[in-house]
């Protein structure tokens, strides 16, 4: 029987960080290394816990996992819906915008769906509501549907494998439809071992508590990532990574000696491992002001208006990423990937076809298909004349 994850939490938000209970140390865990690593010392990050204050401890029952997929309802059509899968809002604790003023930007600008993400807290709308259980915040039908989240965020020093010269890491898991409400701020990190590998399992615990679908978020901040690592990620069942997040695209890029988040996911896919790429604008400010705005990154979701239909598309990648282009079609149809532009959209584009990690088509106009290999797989990126993008997701036999 799976045990229920006991977890930390402390109802404060302010003073400076200090030393929270450690995870118990898990069988994937390599032990010799585990064992043979210092403590770490952690940066600050954007909600550090009261140290004075005395935490209460939540426990999370392995029961509140999520649920099957719903089944197709005769009559209710798939349609495109538009969602950021990485909020932020004033609960964060690097926002300095209410809750009501982060739905109200993303409603008037035609989401369809967003995911609060705040760091290491299930976000609320309401102080005094009880949505335990619920993958969502507030009546889905009430308009833009907001569905809760949390970003796991661990910032230690001195990880493995290494990093910049700064030594700084970010470990950031983002959690979304946990149906948990534990109050407060989350303790999960890993912080006896320097091996990056263990500090994502620990987040992989605590999402397996909490319940919802993991993102890797910016793997390439601060050079953080690797294809191996990657890959595993990918093979012990995180299904989604953010390969364009709009707050980090100077690390998207990559550089002269480290790959692009594009190259190090088709490095992950030539390894078998299963992961649906994400765009996101990683918004944390709001209305004109301040470094991270909304609206550089997102996904289109094919699936019913309805929240556990959208949450099962996620996992399943039944979704494109995009950066400002809009696609009328990016589906397999037979044993070909069938990209087509959507009828409306403005301005030329190119839909370039990448078959296990090289490219092998490139075609300059509104509507492509490239057939499905009968070993590996084939994913298309369109890219408008002005540099924006969408990622079609892998496609396999």
């Amino acid at each position: 029987m799976k045990r229920a994850l006991t977890i930390a939490v402390a109802s404060a938000c302010a003073g400076q960080d200090a030393p929270l209970p450690v995870m118990p140390s898990s069988p994937m865990a390599p032990d010799a290394a585990s064992a043979s690593a210092s403590p770490l010392t952690e940066e600050p990050q954007g909600c550090p816990p009261d140290p004075g204050a005395e935490p209460e401890i939540a426990t999370v029952p392995p029961e509140l996992a999520p649920r099957p997929p719903d089944q197709i309802v005769p009559g209710e059509a798939e349609v495109w819906l538009k969602g950021s899968t990485h909020v932020h809002a004033r609960a964060s604790g690097d926002s300095s915008e209410p809750t009501a003023g982060v739905t109200g930007w993303y409603e008037q600008n035609h989401y369809d769906f967003i995911v609060l993400t705040d760091h290491n807290r299930v976000s609320e709308l309401d102080a005094h509501g009880d949505t335990r259980g619920q993958i969502t915040l507030r009546d889905p039908h009430a308009g833009l549907i907001v569905f809760s989240g949390i970003e796991l965020t661990h910032n230690p020093i001195g990880c493995l494998p290494v990093g910049d010269r700064s030594r700084n890491c970010r470990i950031h898991v983002n959690v979304i439809g946990p149906t948990a409400r534990p109050g407060g701020r989350i303790e999960w990190a890993e912080r006896r071992s320097h091996l990056r590998i263990d500090m994502y399992r620990a987040a992989m615990v605590a999402q397996g508590a909490l319940g919802g679908v993991a993102q890797i978020n910016h793997p390439q901040w601060l050079w953080g990532m690797t294809p191996e690592l990657l890959a595993e990620l990918g093979h012990r069942g995180m299904p989604l990574v953010e390969i364009a997040n709009a707050a980090f695209s100077k690390w998207n890029a990559g550089d002269a000696t480290h790959p692009s988040t594009d190259a190090l996911w088709d490095a992950a896919l030539a390894r078998g491992a299963v992961l649906w790429g994400v765009a996101s604008d990683d918004a944390h400010d709001y209305h004109g002001h301040g470094k991270y705005p909304p609206g550089g990154g997102w996904v289109m979701v094919k699936a019913r208006r309805e929240p556990r239909a959208i949450l099962d598309a996620l996992a399943a990648g039944r979704f494109y990423a995009s950066t400002g282009v809009m696609l009328g079609r990016a589906e397999v149809d037979g044993d070909e990937l069938v990209v087509e532009v959507d009828r409306a959209a403005v301005g030329s584009y190119t839909i370039d076809f990448i078959e296990n990690g090289r490219r092998v088509d490139s075609v300059h106009g509104r509507v492509a298909r490239h057939g499905v290999p009968a070993a590996g797989y084939v994913r298309a990126v369109v890219t408008r004349d002005d540099g924006q993008r969408a990622w079609v997701q892998p496609a396999r036999r």
